[in-house]
């Protein structure tokens, strides 16, 4: 339920007017790259779900856009990414069931389990990114060109080694 709530809120803020894409290449990712000063990382594995959304969305008037993309509908991926130095989104209450190295970087792994379930919350583990949803979070340092980015993959539908693969598969536009 919480779940889905979140996914419901987040989804909802993609509709507002204020998100723009760069225009060009034909590739979303790499047009956006263009316009942000942070590293973008494009998917190289979704599984078979299509393109829902993609949209860079608004911070503030003082930060640069966040990029929102989302894969399937039931079955989800959602690909967040922005300027490590700012904080744009929140993907939600969870319990951190793991750490593991996404590229060489120290991520965060985090299951969707229902707080309101003391036994539930107490025993959450990677098994129930599975049941409830979860995502893996992490910073990627700056280039010589680009500042560092904060990146979330939250996935609903998934387990949690196909979350590893799907976070594991993001590569930085060139």
């Amino acid at each position: 339920m919480l779940k889905k709530l979140l996914v419901l809120l987040f989804a909802s803020s993609l509709l507002f007017p204020n998100s723009a894409i760069a225009m060009g290449s034909g590739n979303k990712y790499q047009d956006a790259q263009t316009g942000v000063s942070y590293q973008i990382l494009q998917p190289t594995y979704v599984g078979d779900l299509l393109p829902r959304s993609f949209s860079l969305q608004s911070c503030g008037s003082k930060n640069e856009q966040w990029l929102a993309a989302i894969y399937g509908e039931d079955r989800s991926i959602q690909f967040l990414e922005t300027d490590s130095a700012v904080k744009c989104s929140n993907p939600g209450l969870g319990v951190k069931v793991a750490s593991v190295k996404i590229n060489g970087n120290k991520a965060a792994i985090v299951a969707f389990c229902d707080p309101a379930k003391k036994k539930e919350w107490k025993n959450c583990k990677t098994s129930d990114i599975h049941n409830y949803g979860g995502y893996a979070m992490w910073k990627v340092p700056a280039t010589k060109r680009l500042h560092g980015t904060e990146v979330e993959v939250l996935v609903s539908g998934f387990t949690y080694e196909e979350l590893l693969k799907i976070a594991k598969g993001l590569k930085p536009i060139k």
